[in-house]
C-alpha cells in the first residue's frame, strides 16, 4: 500500500510539472522583480555590452515559454514579414532572452509550472530613452472593438448561439485570438482543446465571419499586436458569456 501511495504521489508531481499554462496567473510575473526590474536588466545589459540601438520605428513582441525549471524558450514566429520589418529588434530580443537569467516560472497551489508570456521590446526606450521605473505595458493603449465590449459580446452571442445549440455542448472554454496591427482577428484558438473537430471547424468558420475591424492596440503611436482571451460558458441555451 505504501509503494502504491508513493507511485501515485510521484505521478501527481510529474503531471504538475508537465503542465503548461497559456498565461501567467494574475499578479505573477515571468521575471524576478516584475516588469520594471526586467526592463532595468535589459537596459543594463545593452549598455554594458555597447549594443547598437535600432531604428526608432522598430518594435518587436517575442512570445516565450518559461519552463518549470526557469528556462526560457523562444516560440517561433511565423510572421516573417513582420520580422523582416523589425529585424534589429527581433535579433535584440533573442539576444536578451539568451543572456538574462532571472526568469520565473508560474506557481499553482505551491507547484512551479511552465507558462507562456510575451513582452514588448521597443529598443529606443530601453536604450537612449530609458528612465528608471520604465515598464512598456504602461504605454500601451489596448485594442478596442467599435462600440465597446458589450457590442462585441452581443455580436459574439448572435453569431454563435446556433452552433452551441446544434452541438448540445455544455461547459467552459477559453477563446484566444490576436488583434493585428490592422485591427483584424488573427491566430484564433480554443483552449483547453475540444475533442470535436467538426465543432472547432464550425467555430473558427463563424469567427472568421466577424470581419468588422477592431481599433488595434498602440504602444505610444506605434500599432502592435494584442492578445485577447476570454472565457466562454456555453450551454444549450447559451444565455451568458
Amino acid at each position: 500500500m505504501k509503494n502504491i501511495f508513493i507511485a501515485l504521489f510521484l505521478a501527481f508531481v510529474s503531471a504538475c510539472h508537465a503542465q503548461m499554462l497559456d498565461e501567467y496567473p494574475e499578479k505573477q510575473s515571468f521575471y524576478e522583480g516584475g516588469n520594471v526590474n526586467f526592463y532595468k536588466d535589459v537596459h543594463e545589459y545593452l549598455v554594458k555590452n555597447k549594443v547598437k540601438e535600432c531604428d526608432e520605428k522598430e518594435i518587436y513582441q517575442p512570445r516565450i515559454i518559461i519552463t518549470d525549471k526557469a528556462e526560457v524558450k523562444f516560440i517561433k514566429d511565423a510572421d516573417t514579414a513582420n520580422i523582416a520589418r523589425n529585424k534589429c529588434a527581433y535579433d535584440l530580443s533573442k539576444e536578451i532572452l539568451k543572456n538574462l537569467t532571472k526568469w520565473k516560472p508560474a506557481k499553482v497551489k505551491g507547484w512551479t509550472v511552465g507558462a507562456i508570456t510575451e513582452f514588448i521590446l521597443y529598443p529606443k526606450d530601453v536604450m537612449s530613452n530609458y528612465k528608471p521605473g520604465y515598464d512598456a505595458a504602461r504605454f500601451v493603449a489596448h485594442a478596442k472593438y467599435p462600440g465597446g465590449v458589450k457590442a462585441f459580446d452581443t455580436l459574439f452571442h448572435d453569431n454563435f448561439m446556433t452552433i452551441f445549440a446544434d452541438y448540445q455542448l455544455n461547459g467552459k472554454v477559453n477563446l484566444e485570438f490576436y488583434i493585428s496591427k490592422e485591427g483584424d482577428i488573427i491566430n484564433p484558438r480554443i483552449f483547453p482543446e475540444v475533442d470535436n473537430r467538426k465543432f472547432i471547424n464550425d467555430f473558427m468558420r463563424t469567427l472568421s465571419r466577424m470581419k468588422k475591424p477592431w481599433i488595434p492596440a498602440f504602444y505610444k503611436d506605434i500599432p502592435v499586436l494584442e492578445r485577447i482571451a476570454f472565457p466562454v460558458n456555453f450551454s444549450v441555451t447559451f444565455t451568458e458569456r
